[in-house]
Parts: structure tokens; sequence; C-alpha cells
């Protein structure tokens, strides 16, 4: 990552779809001759890759990728009991194979690691994850009430977090 640039609002996937064009075009990213778009398997954030950014390569996040592999490869084994079902307190091995199963099916297309590193594209989205932590714990938490507040306050969040104008 060279820069972080941070684009938030509260007013819904579309707008902020539209504000991620925005900003996705501001910064350059068109003349890119690779683009990624990563994501975890949530299919709004796929819906804003179809509806937005279909040109960029979809790339599933590695990360809960693993996840929902080691989870199938725990289920029904010990190792502590497969980590406690891998911390599902209703873990039954026989739900989260089939869980992992359907995933990685309706996934798949999004997970050919090896050649997206060796385009030199990411594979995590670790830096937005951590991002939003960091935003939810300036807006989030006890005795936080924001109501109309919220977004100028989600805009002075990312405007603090971003490297950029």
């Amino acid at each position: 990552m060279l820069v972080c640039s941070v684009v938030t609002t509260r007013a819904g996937l579309e707008a902020l779809g539209s504000r991620w064009v925005a900003a996705a075009h501001a910064r350059g990213f068109h003349a890119a001759e690779r683009k990624a778009f990563v994501a975890d398997g949530s299919s709004s954030h796929w819906s804003v890759h179809r509806d937005y950014f279909s040109h960029y390569t979809p790339i599933l996040d590695f990360i809960h990728a693993l996840c929902y592999v080691y989870a199938a490869a725990m289920a029904g084994r010990s190792a502590v009991e497969g980590w406690r079902d891998y911390t599902d307190a209703e873990g039954s091995p026989r739900r989260l194979v089939a869980e992992t199963l359907g995933y990685v099916q309706n996934q798949c297309a999004r997970m050919n690691y090896a050649e997206y590193r060796h385009q030199g594209l990411p594979i995590t989205s670790s830096y937005l994850e951590s991002t939003i932590k960091q935003i939810n714990r300036r807006v989030k938490g006890m005795e936080k009430f924001w109501d109309a507040g919220a977004e100028p306050l989600l805009q002075l969040a990312a405007d603090h977090l971003s490297e950029t104008d």
C-alpha cells in the first residue's frame, strides 16, 4: 500500500459505491494496468463490485477463505475438539463442512491466489479491516449517540485516517 485514503458514508451501499467510484477516478485508478477488488464473501460487497468495479479483478480475501476452510478441517475432530468447533458453540461438524463447501463453491472464481500474487495483486483486505476497526473505535461504543451527527463524524474520522486530500 502506498497511501491510505478513506471514503465512507452511512447513506447506504449505492451512495458508498458512487463515492468509491469518484475517489478511484480522482486517484487515477482507471489508468492502472492492474486493478483488484478484494472483499470477503458478503453478497453486498460483490454487488458493489458488479455495479461499480466489474472491470477490476475480483478477489476473495484469502484470510476469510482460510477461516472457512480451517473450520471445516477441524470439524468433527479433536485438537481440543476442533478448537471447540472453531469457537462456534453450535458447531455441528456436518453444518460447518456444508457451510464451507457452499462458501468455496460460491467464491471459487475469486480464489486464484497464485495468479493474483504473480500479477502483484493483493489477496487480503486486512488494511481495510484495520481501518474499519479504527473508525468503529471513534464512532461506536457506549454512551456515543450520534443520530444525525454520525455522517459528519464519519467524514472527520475518514479525513483523520487518510493520507490524501
